[in-house]
């Protein structure tokens, strides 16, 4: 086979896509997540050192966001670790959003001591 063969051969199997797009993709997803938890981080922290109440905003978008993102591959992959870690996540997230409805409607004031 030829070197063009290979390539157009490789097209098929990867739906159009070039291997290395695939790579690059994977990468930057990777390099987002890990970027975003950065964020979340500095920003609750900045938040608790400012305000002393502790802030789950950032941290409900963010585990909603890595849930989304299991469950597509868990139904994309059919792999039983993805639907694990995705249903983990999901929990995670859920409980954040108790607490943050628990904060908007003013039964907690978000601070330290109502949390403990």
């Amino acid at each position: 086979m030829t070197k063009e063969e290979i390539l157009e051969k490789s097209r098929k199997d990867n739906g159009g896509k070039d291997i290395e797009d695939l790579e690059v993709q994977k990468s930057s997803a990777r390099i987002a997540y890990f970027s975003s938890f950065a964020f979340c981080l500095l920003i609750s922290l900045l938040n608790w050192i400012f305000t002393k109440k502790i802030s789950v905003q950032c941290w409900l978008v963010f585990f909603g966001m890595l849930s989304v993102a299991f469950f597509v591959k868990f139904f994309k992959l059919k792999k039983l670790h993805e639907l694990f870690v995705a249903i983990s996540y999901l929990a995670i997230f859920v409980l954040l959003l108790v607490f943050f409805l628990l904060q908007i409607t003013g039964k907690l004031n978000g601070s330290a001591g109502a949390a403990l």
